[in-house]
């Protein structure tokens, strides 16, 4: 090379670098705009990842990234997870085996047809019309057990927590342990979420005391944990938590009524139908197909693109806007691609 073209090359080669770092810069200076937009959205926490990579991080005044918040019905996501880790170990049969063999109550009824699936695809056809979805003072199992049917299994979708609720109780029959030492041994545990916890409540039933169900409390890391388990499908540093096969079904539609729903995930690959059972096209339009999400209410919320190697954690207050989790995936994705 002569002396010129080697001057050429550097000259060249410095500009490209310069070019570079412009870009970079100007992207972590779009990403936290859209750190400022959630934030200002009532947002308590936020973490955007590209893989095993923090991007953006934020906590509002007096939160800190080991402070723990509900997370509403992001717990569903975890329960079906901890299902499939039910079913990994030989605890239950198929998702197809009757969830009669663990609640003798609807052994004999038409409830005898509702199966793990049903219930874990919202599709159960049980009358949730008043049962608590919180405080509960007597057995939860027992009470949310005693709902009759409003429709055949498998006929109607719709977002049913009480019905969700009683897997808590189905987990625990078919694994011979509490949820809180099967979930730290197989989830929490190896997936180093130490801040997540279970809330519950205190019952009485027929035979004494029993504890009650509803959701969980957690954080940002924690969330962004489970979301990198599930995106890397049920890998964690070597380790396969839960099946592939078990994880591809969670995040895939679960049954034809609501294309937008799998197990207890959300799915945008097709149109389906929102939280009310209202058609509702994709349920993230601005994002890829591939995006799957835990959603809460209130806007607890991890969103989860496996083609851009992409996760979003979102905790706080309720948004201003319903659909604040498909603007801040587009912004986010304008930005980083």
């Amino acid at each position: 090379m002569t002396p010129l073209s080697r001057r050429t090359a550097l000259i060249a080669a410095g500009a490209l670098t310069a070019a570079c770092a412009e870009r970079s810069m100007a992207s972590a200076g779009d990403l936290e705009a859209v750190v400022d937009r959630a934030m200002a959205d009532r947002a308590t926490s936020l973490l955007i990842a590209r893989g095993d990579a923090v991007l953006a991080e934020r906590y509002a005044p007096g939160w800190s990234a080991d402070r723990s918040r509900e997370v509403a019905s992001v717990a569903k996501s975890m329960m079906a997870v901890l299902f499939g880790m039910a079913l990994d170990d030989g605890a239950i049969t198929s998702l197809d085996q009757p969830a009669a063999d663990f609640i003798p109550a609807w052994r004999g009824d038409g409830r005898a047809g509702i199966t793990l699936h049903h219930l874990l695809s919202m599709t159960s056809g049980l009358d949730d019309r008043g049962l608590a979805l919180r405080g509960v003072t007597g057995d939860q199992f027992a009470i949310n057990a005693a709902a009759p049917l409003a429709h055949p299994p498998g006929t109607r979708w719709a977002y049913n927590t009480a019905a969700y609720h009683l897997l808590f109780h189905i987990l625990m029959r078919v694994t011979g342990e509490t949820i809180e030492a099967y979930a730290d041994r197989k989830l929490f545990g190896p997936l180093g979420m130490a801040d997540t916890v279970w809330v519950t409540s205190p019952g009485r039933g027929e035979d004494g005391p029993v504890t009650n169900y509803y959701s969980a409390a957690s954080t940002a890391r924690d969330l962004w944990a489970f979301g990198r388990m599930v995106m890397q499908g049920g890998q964690w540093q070597g380790r396969q938590l839960i099946s592939a096969d078990h994880v591809t079904r969670m995040v895939t539609a679960s049954q034809p009524i609501n294309r937008s729903y799998g197990l207890l995930w959300w799915v945008n690959a097709e149109e389906g139908l929102d939280v009310l059972a209202r058609p509702a096209g994709r349920r993230f339009p601005s994002a890829p197909r591939d995006t799957f999400a835990a959603l809460g209410a209130g806007g607890q919320v991890i969103l989860i693109v496996p083609s851009r190697q992409l996760i979003l954690v979102r905790q706080g207050e309720p948004p201003g806007a319903l659909d604040f989790a498909d603007h801040m995936l587009a912004d986010t994705l304008a930005v980083v691609g």
